[in-house]
């Protein structure tokens, strides 16, 4: 009797929701991994050109502007027997080796852009593109499973905090583990130690996607699914365009994301030039991209905290209210980078900054969800996939704002980043700012759009009691 009502106080299996949020592990490992090395890989350890590199990401991410949104419409119109069935899990079955293997070609032009320019830009270019693409068949479609798998509130906050735990050690992973193998991020000597770094973040894609595909991820029946009639791509991706509540909200999401791509590229400079250099601190001098590391680390870490603490406060208060005093607290920790020359005061900073980090991809995910309940009573439909896949398209603008944000700081001192010697004349108020006035000035454009966003708590809990209606 005891174990029953301990059980009957679980909305998710523990199985179940460990194996579904060990999907963030594969996620996290692959994106941020990504983001993580790649800027530093091209920009400093093959040589190209800032003004090239910020050409090539603007391509990049105009690229993904049809990418995403197209395969978010397939997906939600697949019903099929192969690949394990379903309408998500083939797309990430597809998806899942090549992820893997991806993570080690990312490094491998097997050139300088000094012998090579041509070759080398062009491999940059079609390797991040043929990465996005991979990346978003599997992410794109796990994340369609979240609102689509967990129904209710309670559902959703349990598998919510359990994505984020697992989103932690994936971001451990995916900073700490090059950073060991690789030492200093910017030495063109290492340029191999990428490739091993990049074959190991490609082993635990492999085995954490294998895990989520074999016991996290659950579908309805396809007879039930074929019953359903289903909306043209285009169309669907034209209704999801139109829904001004979810634009409204995407452009908050956008700001949010902006300190996603940000933080990965600039914080290795920062660590180096602002921290290092500025302090006299020459322990950092041969592995000051650990250094680097531990400071997002530290950030990743305590946005454990965040997450209980802003689930707690979703409860209570509702996602967009509970989303809004999460920006707030945000803004009023970032600020403080700007004035740090200290490491070790940089690094209680930044754990400070990890609590408000916690709440964004909790908050957007539940937010997201909500949307998309929202959009059921209107199309009697579930369109996770066009929301996640619309919402992927605007995102990805963040990552043009980052690149040229960069640029527009550092260009005319860092355009070629081996001819210079920084150390003599760091750009110390370019990279404060960087890391502070520019995100926190995000943030703050996102909370005014968050208080336009119209889905509050009172008319998410119509939605939910709509829901169980439905279910009797």
């Amino acid at each position: 009797m005891e174990k029953e009502q301990k059980k009957s106080k679980r909305a998710v299996p523990l199985k179940f929701n460990l194996a579904f949020a060990t999907g963030e592990i594969t996620d996290a490992v692959s994106y941020q991994g990504f983001s993580f090395l790649i800027f530093a890989f091209y920009y400093s350890i093959v040589g190209i050109d800032l003004k090239y590199v910020t050409i090539i990401y603007i391509l990049w991410s105009i690229y993904n502007a049809f990418n995403d949104p197209i395969l978010g419409g397939f997906s939600d119109k697949t019903r099929t027997r192969k690949f394990g069935g379903g309408r998500r899990r083939p797309w990430m079955i597809v998806a899942w080796i090549p992820l893997s293997l991806i993570m080690f070609f990312l490094f491998t032009p097997f050139s300088t852009y000094a012998n090579h320019p041509v070759w080398v830009s062009i491999y940059f270019f079609v390797i991040i593109c043929l990465f996005d693409t991979i990346y978003t068949m599997f992410s794109l479609n796990r994340t369609s499973l979240y609102p689509e798998m967990f129904r209710t509130d309670k559902e959703r906050e349990e598998a919510g905090a359990g994505r984020r735990l697992m989103m932690i050690v994936g971001l451990i992973l995916a900073m700490g583990l090059p950073t060991f193998i690789i030492g200093d991020l910017t030495d063109p000597a290492n340029h191999y130690k990428y490739w091993i770094a990049g074959a190991a973040l490609g082993v635990i894609v492999f085995i954490t996607a294998w895990v989520n595909l074999k016991w996290g991820v659950k579908e309805p029946p396809l007879e039930h699914m074929e019953k359903i009639d289903t909306i043209g791509v285009l169309k669907s991706i034209w209704i999801t365009l139109k829904n001004k509540k979810f634009l409204i909200f995407v452009l908050c999401s956008m700001m949010n994301w902006y300190i996603f791509a940000l933080f990965p590229m600039i914080i290795p400079y920062f660590s180096k030039y602002v921290l290092g250099i500025h302090a006299g601190a020459d322990w950092m001098a041969s592995n000051y991209g650990i250094y680097a590391a531990l400071l997002l680390l530290v950030a990743f870490l305590s946005s454990a905290i965040g997450v209980l603490i802003w689930s707690k406060v979703d409860s209570i208060l509702g996602s967009k209210l509970g989303f809004i005093l999460s920006q707030i607290y945000w803004v009023l920790v970032l600020i403080p980078l700007f004035f740090v020359n200290n490491y070790f005061v940089a690094l209680g900073i930044m754990a400070l900054n990890g609590i408000g980090l916690g709440g964004s991809p909790y908050f957007i995910d539940r937010n997201i969800s909500n949307i998309a309940d929202d959009d059921e009573l209107q199309t009697n439909q579930r369109r996770e996939a066009s929301y996640y896949g619309v919402h992927a398209l605007i995102i990805r603008l963040s990552g043009i704002l980052a690149i040229v944000s960069i640029f527009i700081m550092l260009g005319s001192k860092w355009s070629i980043f081996h001819e210079v010697d920084f150390t003599s004349n760091p750009p110390i108020v370019e990279l404060k700012s960087l890391v502070s006035w520019f995100p926190a000035g995000a943030l703050v454009l996102g909370i005014i759009f968050l208080l336009l966003y119209p889905l509050n708590k009172k008319k998410v809990d119509i939605l939910q009691a709509n829901y169980k209606k439905s279910k009797k």
